[in-house]
């Protein structure tokens, strides 16, 4: 589950979720990504339960899971900080 979330552009979509439910064609508009990319993405968060989603005719939306899925992804962005580099 972390590592599925670990990816940079997987936790932007999480990110994205946090804000609501969203279409996937708004999650890759937002990512400035293409279509099948994003659907496979999301096709990872979904397999490991980070994500749900639903169908509405041809339309497909995503959410986050649940609420422990929504404070993981608070408290992973909380102490994510960019300019700290990590001693190899």
């Amino acid at each position: 589950m972390l590592r599925a979330g670990g990816d940079p552009a997987r936790l932007r979509i999480l990110e994205l979720l946090l804000r609501g439910e969203l279409q996937v064609s708004e999650i890759a508009r937002l990512m400035d990504a293409e279509m099948s990319t994003t659907s496979q993405r999301l096709r990872v968060l979904l397999n490991e339960n980070l994500v749900a989603k639903r169908r509405n005719g041809r339309d497909m939306f995503y959410r986050l899971a649940d609420a422990h899925v929504e404070t993981l992804v608070r408290n992973v962005l909380d102490h994510a900080d960019p300019d700290v580099s990590i001693p190899s």
